[in-house]
């Protein structure tokens, strides 16, 4: 199926940037399947209320009917989904809604056909065939992880409406430590910290939204696994 030439153009959605960085590169993901596709559909409905489409707050998630986006796939199909419902949920609803297999799917094609990433399949020992996600050495890759490192170290203190999102989905599903592993738990928390507080004052709407998505996936994480998830504080 063809696919649109705008997918190749336009930039890397939140979603695609979480993906490509929960990769190594061999392919392999960083944590389990599971807790990606949970980390994904967090990064769906963050960035659906980034673009004004959402409106997202602890008790609930509600369309904003209003809203005039152009929405690449899958944001345009999800947000259609949440439009149709017979009623408001709440966010942990959609991230278990939203957390399974097609979703990633989509998000993978959509990788593909940009050239981000290459998939690959093979057989290991002739019989288990297992496929990897080989990260491209793509510009949109290289810069995010030159400003998550740049925006963990503390030498870019601007409030950025992608990297900072970032960094939260990747610290609430135990990716940024596997990315980063020289970096001190203490040293990432302070620095989320200082970034809520400066959101809360400045998009306080985005602050809420990324807190409720984030509880969100603690609860789903914790009810899939039956244990604690690695969420702090």
């Amino acid at each position: 199926m063809s696919e649109p030439q705008d997918t190749k153009k336009r930039p890397l959605n939140l979603a695609e940037y979480y993906l490509l960085t929960c990769l190594d590169h061999h392919g392999k993901l960083l944590t389990q399947s599971h807790t990606v596709r949970v980390g994904l559909a967090g990064a769906i409905l963050t960035d659906l209320a980034r673009r004004e489409c959402l409106y997202v707050t602890q008790e609930l998630v509600m369309v904003n009917s209003t809203a005039d986006v152009d929405l690449e796939e899958p944001l345009a199909a999800v947000l259609q989904i949440m439009t149709d419902a017979p009623e408001n949920q709440d966010a942990e609803h959609w991230i278990n809604r939203f957390s399974r297999p097609a979703l990633m799917d989509a998000i993978i094609e959509a990788l593909q056909v940009r050239g981000d990433i290459a998939v690959m399949t093979k057989r290991f020992f002739g019989l288990v065939p297992r496929t990897r996600y080989v990260p491209e050495e793509s510009y949109g890759r290289m810069d995010m992880y030159v400003r998550l490192r740049a925006t963990l170290l503390g030498r870019d203190t601007a409030l950025d409406a992608s990297t900072w999102p970032l960094v939260q989905l990747l610290y609430s599903t135990d990716v940024l430590t596997r990315l980063f592993p020289g970096l001190q738990n203490k040293t990432v928390k302070e620095r989320l910290e200082a970034f809520h507080m400066e959101a809360a004052q400045e998009e306080p709407a985005i602050a809420e939204s990324l807190q409720a998505v984030e509880n969100a996936m603690a609860e789903s994480l914790t009810a899939t696994r039956g244990q604690a998830t690695g969420m702090r504080g």
